[in-house]
């Protein structure tokens, strides 16, 4: 008997439900010990020219009523014999048992497997009945009739119970989807913080540790460029602390509470950017051709900043100084083509094996570029150039840039 032939036991009515297993053995125990005392009493009353086959029979249908719900079809048998058999020899109390059984294996198997038995229990306790008829003891053709009531009234309770089965695993399936999404919106959500604080962070971060490295060696000698210096990690310190403020009043609050109305980072303050990096003593150039402020959408262009901020912030900790920079944005045909290149010594060895899926660890700043052009359908590629330096390029579909 496979796994899928059964019904599931939480899809049995909830009364059942309170009888443990053995409450129910118990239960089937009582039963056929009262149903072989009453053969017996009943034997003795007619005065049953047969009442020790009646009482073995009595037994058989017994053993029949306690081992049905461990294996239906073996009880199924055992009743047919003993039913079929008591009906051939005449008048028995035992002739409307064969129901139990008959339920039993209807209630429990498909009708694959319960149909055959039924269409065999029935035509061996028909030819039971024919053959008593014949034998002009008047038996009870009932019997059949008893027979087909058990099997429609188990398919009937088979069938309600998979329906109640089938909705409770629907229901079941829609908590999981229900779970699911939220954990996939909790992730994506994580993901996307974590990706706007390693950009603001890191760039900061970055522009700080050069500008304040500058300040502290040409301080004795060269005061004025150490003042340089400090304004210019005071401006990025502020500017990242502004940053870090706006993303964490959004984190805080409620959804009923309006959002801040400053503008999110665009192409317009692309010259800013390129400006502060400047300030850090790398030569920059920017060349935007072919699209201008307003035509993006805000998370286009949003993003398209992040990855020029996280390109220069890579050119500030690696590239080395002194060392120049080209950022580039074009329109080619139904594309737009983000395109950072410099000439300084180009990324750590440990950093370029990262980029190829080596390593323990991974490199946040690549990935993060990665995820931003994946988001739009884009391709984006990270590599060291064969003349020196570095080359970040991301091509995005211009339709998937444009406002909606």
């Amino acid at each position: 008997m496979g796994a899928s032939d059964q019904i599931p036991p939480t899809s049995r009515p909830p009364l059942l439900l309170r009888f443990t297993p053995r409450r129910l053995q118990a239960i089937d125990v009582g039963l056929a010990l009262l149903l072989v005392l009453t053969t017996v009493h009943w034997a003795f009353l007619k005065g049953h020219n047969r009442s020790g086959q009646v009482f073995v029979l009595a037994a058989i249908a017994g053993l029949s009523i306690v081992i049905r719900r461990r294996n239906p079809m073996a009880a199924l048998v055992l009743m047919t014999i003993s039913v079929g058999l008591a009906t051939a020899f005449g008048e028995s109390p035992i002739d409307p048992l064969v129901a139990i059984p008959i339920y039993q294996v209807a209630s429990v198997y498909e009708r694959r497997r319960s149909l055959p038995a039924f269409v065999v229990s029935t035509a061996a306790l028909s030819l039971a009945s024919a053959s008593a008829t014949l034998a002009h003891h008047g038996a009870s053709s009932g019997v059949v009739v008893v027979v087909v009531a058990g099997w429609f009234v188990g398919d009937s309770v088979r069938v309600r119970r998979t329906y109640i089965a089938g909705i409770a695993e629907q229901a079941a399936q829609r908590q999981r989807e229900v779970a699911e999404r939220a954990q996939r919106s909790v992730a994506e959500e994580r993901l996307l913080i974590a990706r706007e604080l390693h950009d603001v962070v890191a760039h900061s971060l970055s522009v700080i540790a050069v500008q304040s490295g500058v300040g502290r060696h040409v301080i004795d000698n060269q005061p004025d460029e150490a003042k340089k210096a400090l304004a210019a990690v005071e401006a990025t310190s502020r500017s990242a602390l502004d940053e870090l403020r706006r993303m964490l009043g959004l984190l805080r609050r409620d959804d009923q509470q309006a959002a801040p109305l400053a503008p999110a980072h665009g192409l317009s303050a692309l010259e800013a950017l390129v400006e502060e990096v400047r300030a850090a003593g790398f030569d920059v150039d920017l060349d935007v051709k072919g699209v201008t402020v307003g035509t993006l959408s805000p998370a286009a262009e949003l993003s398209i900043y992040r990855i020029v901020q996280e390109a220069l912030t890579n050119v500030v900790k690696h590239a080395g100084g002194p060392a120049t920079a080209r950022v580039e944005i074009r329109h080619e045909a139904n594309a737009l083509v983000l395109e950072v290149n410099d000439d300084g010594r180009g990324m750590p060895p440990t950093a370029t094996s990262q980029l190829a899926g080596e390593g323990q660890e991974t490199h946040h700043g690549i990935v993060g570029m990665r995820e931003r052009v994946a988001l739009f359908g884009g391709s984006f590629s990270a590599e060291t150039r064969l003349e020196g330096g570095f080359r970040v390029l991301a091509r995005f579909p211009f339709e998937s840039l444009l406002p909606a």
